[in-house]
């Protein structure tokens, strides 16, 4: 070459010179290795088994080892919670039914008591008559009739009108029986009786039977001898089984002694009895002393045995007239 250089052919030693190069010493990974091995043969790696000792737990003793429990439970458990829950809202409704019930017959009543008088009675006195035996008349009959179909169609007018909830009331409108009412002699006594049936039938089959009633007299003014020959209030105590027409009658206001125990052996009645022990309280200490009435059959230990003192009460006369029979001595008394 001109320039005195030597060119060298760089493909006839390129091969020798990448052979002599030298070569870096391959380290080898043991715990690679080691980790590589355990997964060829099946078994997982460390974060894997880390994972699943997380995930294997033991089922608490309350719950269920089998697959689904819960869904079963809750299959099982719901439907009563919500027939529960229904149950106690119709019985809200029940209530809401017989007070908008009894709103409208007792406004029924006290108009029909009011407008008509004594219109079922002839209007000729406002004392009660027994017309059983008279004879019937076509006239008497058509306004009997009329009158107590227009107390059915106003006390149905007024559940209307107070919004009473009655598709909750076995057949609707037509569910209300007004078949014992009845408008005879001085009262308007409308009855009225329905049924109310749950209408979810998983807790069974109830049915409420349902009485209601509303009983005003008839507006036919004040009279004095009322108070004095008519003997309409009379008196009963709470588990007698007779009136009295006297309030001050020894049955009801007994004249009570106290004698010493020791005495009753010798102790008579004015009717010349002697004194059994008193059921009711016969089993209280008599702290040495009893209690006898001048008509009395027993004697008691306790001076406020519902035997002498009683609860009276003043009664309409013709409530009581066919259910009690009348006191032997106010009834002498009056007769004589």
């Amino acid at each position: 070459m001109s320039l005195g250089k030597k060119l060298y052919n760089t493909n006839s030693f390129a091969p020798n010179w990448r052979s002599k190069l030298p070569v870096a010493p391959v380290t080898i990974n043991k715990e690679h290795e080691y980790r590589k091995d355990r997964c060829i043969h099946g078994q997982p790696p460390v974060y894997k088994r880390f994972i699943n000792s997380l995930k294997v737990q033991e089922m608490p003793f309350y719950a269920s080892s089998k697959k689904a429990s819960y869904t079963i439970e809750a299959a099982v458990i719901l439907p009563l919670f919500i027939s529960m829950m229904v149950f106690g809202l119709f019985m809200f409704r029940l209530l809401q039914v017989q007070s908008g019930v009894q709103q409208a017959i007792d406004y029924a009543s006290r108009t029909m008591a009011i407008t008509l008088g004594n219109m079922s009675n002839y209007g000729e006195s406002d004392k009660d008559e027994d017309i059983s035996g008279q004879e019937p008349t076509i006239g008497g009959e058509v306004s009997e009739a009329v009158l107590l179909a227009s107390t059915i169609a106003l006390s149905g007018v007024e559940i209307a009108k107070n919004e009473v909830p009655i598709g909750f009331v076995d057949g609707g409108a037509l569910g209300f029986d007004f078949f014992d009412t009845t408008v005879e002699g001085n009262y308007i006594d409308i009855r009225v009786n329905y049924q109310m049936t749950f209408p979810v039938g998983l807790l069974g089959h109830y049915s409420f039977d349902v009485s209601q009633r509303a009983r005003n007299r008839k507006w036919v003014g004040y009279d004095k001898s009322e108070n004095t020959t008519d003997a309409r209030y009379v008196y009963v105590t709470e588990k007698g089984e007779v009136y009295h027409t006297n309030y001050n009658c020894t049955y009801l206001n007994p004249s009570v002694h106290r004698l010493p125990k020791g005495e009753l052996s010798e102790a008579r009645n004015k009717s010349g009895g002697v004194y059994n022990v008193c059921e009711r309280c016969k089993g209280k200490d008599a702290h040495g002393f009893i209690f006898v009435t001048d008509y009395g059959t027993a004697y008691h230990k306790d001076i406020n045995c519902t035997e002498i003192k009683h609860n009276i009460k003043k009664v309409l006369y013709e409530d009581v007239k066919d259910s009690m029979r009348a006191c032997s001595k106010c009834s002498a008394g009056e007769k004589n």
